[in-house]
């Protein structure tokens, strides 16, 4: 179900079990919670079923219409009329007269205005979509952006939890040796600071977390009743160092390894002719090309047929209701109309021009971005082989600069130097690895070959 709170139970069976409640979310889970909620990816596909119904209508516009007239209207003399000299007038016509039938109504030429008008709102409903597909891929990019950040803050806790198990088993060995007076009361001190410093940067480091996963329900519309304060990386086994707070929920998300493997082909893709941002504007310009050309058409002749049937009353110059059919054709033309015609006709194909120009610079700014996106994959790729490296390094010297403060060869600072190093490099790869995904989810939001199409 998206984000799913595997352990939300009553807080007497959570006591009881001692664990919190788990969190566990995949990324394609995350991404169909935030296609549901997105409130701007709703907004996008109400527009485009307007601009489908707006279809319909332009569509009705080639059709024969048909209507029910009715009228009825009272008039105060009637003529009288006295058809020879001397004989006795009769009245022309009656007081009260109505009319009520069927009319049937179709525009027989107009040189092609209704249906360039009907292919032009077909056009602007294309643009519409593509601006949902465009709102689409943005959404869910958002979405892997914010998970990315949940991934890096899990890496973050995960280290510096290891890293105070460390510095907790180094003070207590310290202790012992202080104890034994084999140790100087400033090498107890700075190994108690050093556990000091850890436990601190182990909360930030949670409160960094929680931060992201608000981020992220912010944008899946799931988990806000989540008590995050203070989260856990649901990798972490045993027991907690001392002096921590109890964990309020634990987090399960998918390794970054995993999520990598999942968008690798995006770096193998190319760049996207059809991007949705290109199609808004191509297909705006067809629009405003058709509207400007359903507009000239009506400087020509128009015909229109119709044909009407009516029960009236009078039938003049009887008396009396009746029946009466009558077809028309009717021709019009302007004559003058100070230019309004062409002028709008022209205002339309100026806003052509205009959207392609806008398709262009659009394009342009693709290339840049997906170029860009593909050099810094290819730098932190090689970026993050050099950090593995590093941290395999960092952490043996931190173990052998401990072994050797043990001999006497080294100072506490030497240990709290390697120690403090060690983590650094644990947290650039996780880093590093975050900015490789967001350059992995860039190129495929904005290339061919999309992973989540």
């Amino acid at each position: 179900m998206g984000l799913i709170l595997s352990a939300l139970a009553l807080c007497g069976l959570l006591a009881a079990q001692a664990q919190p409640p788990r969190l566990s979310l995949r990324l394609a889970e995350a991404e169909q919670a935030a296609f549901a909620h997105s409130p701007i990816l709703k907004a996008a596909e109400s527009n485009l079923a307007a601009a489908e119904a707006q279809v319909e209508v332009q569509l009705s516009g080639l059709l024969p219409r048909l209507t029910a007239d009715g009228s009825v209207q009272y008039q105060t003399e009637v003529p009288r009329v006295s058809l020879a000299p001397g004989a006795p007038p009769f009245q022309f016509g009656d007081h009260l007269g109505y009319a009520i039938g069927p009319t049937l109504s179709y525009t027989l030429w107009d040189q092609g205005g209704l249906l360039k008008a009907w292919r032009s709102q077909k056009a602007l409903a294309g643009s519409f979509d593509a601006r949902r597909e465009l709102v689409r891929r943005q959404v869910r990019l958002l979405t892997r952006l914010d998970y990315f950040q949940v991934q890096l803050a899990l890496e973050q806790e995960r280290s510096l939890i290891d890293s105070l198990r460390l510095a907790e088993a180094q003070y207590g060995d310290i202790a012992k040796r202080f104890r034994a007076g084999a140790a100087s009361r400033i090498d107890w001190l700075s190994a108690h600071q050093q556990v000091l410093d850890r436990r601190r940067d182990l909360r930030s480091a949670q409160a960094d977390l929680a931060a992201a996963l608000c981020t992220l329900f912010a944008q899946t519309g799931q988990g806000q009743g989540a008590d995050v304060s203070v989260p856990l990386d649901a990798r972490v086994e045993g027991v907690l160092p001392a002096g921590l707070g109890a964990p309020t929920v634990s987090v399960e998300l998918e390794a970054l390894e995993s999520v990598e493997a999942a968008l690798e082909a995006a770096a193998a893709g190319l760049v996207d002719e059809a991007y949705p941002q290109l199609l808004v504007f191509s297909r705006q310009a067809q629009a405003q090309r058709l509207a400007a050309d359903s507009i000239s058409a009506g400087r020509w002749p128009k015909l229109q047929l119709s044909y009407k049937s009516d029960y009236l009353y009078p039938n003049l110059p009887l008396l009396k209701p009746a029946w009466q059919n009558a077809a028309l054709v009717a021709a019009s033309i302007p004559l003058f109309e100070f230019g309004r015609t062409r002028r709008l006709a022209e205002a339309q194909a100026a806003q052509a021009q205009a959207s392609e120009r806008q398709r262009e610079q659009s394009y342009d700014e693709l290339l840049r971005d997906w170029h860009k996106a593909r050099d810094q994959f290819a730098a932190l790729r090689d970026e993050e082989a050099l950090d593995r490296e590093s941290v395999s390094e960092t952490a043996e010297i931190a173990r052998l600069r401990f072994a050797s403060y043990q001999e006497g060869g080294s100072t506490i600072l030497d240990v709290e130097t390697a120690n403090v190093s060690a983590v650094r490099a644990r947290v650039t790869v996780a880093r590093t690895r975050t900015q490789l995904l967001i350059q992995l989810a860039t190129l495929d939001s904005l290339s061919q070959s999309k992973v989540n199409p």
